[in-house]
């Protein structure tokens, strides 16, 4: 075969090869990880006209639900959630119904959730992770001048360690967070504590009462008490509370 037209046909390939790879880059369909959330506020995710938390809201997507960013905008945000309580983040612009609108990152996390069915369709997000494993840890405690042996019940998943602990017609429940940011927690303490009004099919969260040095406290409903979102010294994040029967 002719040399020149061997060359003449590569050029032309690497043409088209170059080409497709422009229209794909122009029109966002080449993405990665980095561009990909998913909405953990089990309320949704607001979906704003503008990159500001006073612009008019324009609808709102649902729990679970995976955006795709146009552009990330990274200029910090606060959104209060009650006095010294507020979730920090940032804008995300992506495509819906044919025009662009804006989410606040504080609705959102990177991890996939697997959607559970909780009641009647009422869908709730869990980023726990691959489970690891489960133990027992025998311990000893002294309340009054009488010491008793507990049991802890540890289950350890990828992001998350949840240690359950039964004494005396009560009940701990703690869990110990890895890698996750302070709104990431918070809308996974609404999810654990959350109650549904059977009549209604509506969603009651905990309510946020006040923030005590690196605790948040929050009213729960039911039984549960002592319901609070720690911040540790090591800069992880933890949720703790106990119920009485």
């Amino acid at each position: 075969m002719d040399i020149r037209k061997i060359m003449r046909t590569s050029r032309s390939l690497l043409i088209i090869k170059l080409t497709i790879g422009i229209i794909f880059a122009a029109s966002g369909q080449i993405k990665n990880d980095e561009d990909i959330f998913y909405v953990l506020n089990v309320s949704g995710a607001d979906l704003y006209e503008n990159s500001s938390l006073d612009s008019r809201i324009m609808g709102k997507l649902k729990v679970g639900e995976m955006i795709v960013a146009s552009e990330i905008l990274r200029t910090r945000h606060s959104k209060k959630i009650g006095e010294e309580f507020y979730l920090d983040g940032y804008f995300i612009k992506i495509r819906n119904e044919d025009s662009y609108k804006y989410v606040f990152s504080a609705d959102l996390t990177k991890f996939k959730p697997v959607m559970r069915d909780v009641y009647k369709g009422i869908l709730i997000p869990d980023i726990n992770g691959e489970k690891i494993n489960d133990r027992i840890v025998k311990r000893t405690e002294k309340y009054g001048d009488a010491v008793y042996e507990l049991e802890d019940i540890i289950t350890e998943y990828e992001n998350v360690t949840y240690t359950y602990t039964a004494f005396d017609g009560c009940f701990d429940h703690i869990y110990a967070y890895r890698n996750l940011t302070l709104s990431e927690v918070y809308h996974l303490l609404t999810i654990h504590h959350l109650n549904i009004n059977e009549t209604e099919l509506e969603i009651l969260f905990p309510r946020f009462i006040e923030k005590r040095g690196n605790e948040y406290l929050f009213q729960g409903e039911g039984a549960t008490e002592d319901l609070k979102l720690t911040e540790n010294e090591d800069g992880s994040l933890s949720i703790s509370s106990y119920d009485c029967t």
